[in-house]
């Protein structure tokens, strides 16, 4: 991946990049509910600091996380006791075993370096994919990089946050600044900076790499209800 986040990953669900996370443990549950599955193990591709882990802890699912980034997985270790964390790259990575399911979330797939290093993830995807299980992943559109182009401010007690960031339409791609002052012992605040690159590929782009990678089931749908798939900030894909 081509975003190493750093001291960020100390303050992310702190600032509320978690809050994806929430929501697609509940759209998770709903998948299961709707296809009466009982998965018994999940592979969290780029699990970040751990959020899905602890949202799904209930539902008696084993997970494995993976992320190139040591300061999230030793956020995700502090939340989640007794899951099993690796570092490495959604590419790379051989864990020897297959899963009921694999999960792609938050960005995650307009994080990869380039369309090649993508279609290298979903053939990893497929072979870490027990032969009926599901593989599913968001990814954003070009309308959706293109709306980082503007500056927003959140302010609490806590911190004062501001993210902004910039298209380029030749390139598909987009650079994203994240920036935070966190209050540290009533009157000194940490500052913390964080780049991040997003890519944006045609679903034409996508779905080939897909079925490259042996998936014959690709479903997508808009992220958001009520969007229509045309003009989508966000996809989610279902493979099989």
């Amino acid at each position: 991946m081509s975003n190493a986040y750093g001291r960020f990953a100390e303050y992310y669900d702190l600032l509320g990049w978690n809050v994806f996370a929430r929501n697609a443990s509940i759209r998770l549950r709903s998948f299961f509910k709707l296809r009466r599955l009982k998965p018994e193990i999940i592979l969290d591709l780029a699990c970040g600091t751990g959020e899905l882990e602890k949202q799904l802890r209930k539902t008696g699912i084993k997970f494995v996380g993976v992320d190139a980034s040591p300061s999230m997985l030793q956020a995700a270790r502090r939340k989640n006791s007794g899951v099993k964390f690796r570092l490495g790259d959604a590419a790379g990575i051989r864990l020897n075993r297959q899963f009921d399911m694999v999960l792609l979330l938050f960005d995650s797939a307009n994080h990869m370096r380039s369309l090649k290093h993508l279609h290298r993830v979903f053939a990893n995807a497929r072979r870490h994919l027990k032969k009926d299980g599901f593989f599913i992943f968001d990814f954003i559109s070009e309308r959706g990089l293109e709306e980082w182009e503007q500056i927003n401010i959140k302010r609490t007690r806590q911190y004062t946050l501001f993210y902004y960031g910039h298209y380029y339409h030749e390139t598909m791609s987009s650079d994203i600044f994240i920036e935070a002052f966190i209050k540290k012992n009533g009157k000194y605040y940490d500052r913390i900076f964080q780049k991040i690159v997003e890519r944006t590929y045609l679903n034409s782009d996508i779905i080939d790499g897909l079925t490259e990678s042996g998936f014959s089931k690709i479903l997508v749908s808009p992220y958001d209800y009520g969007d229509e798939i045309e003009n989508a900030s966000r996809y989610w894909f279902v493979c099989s």
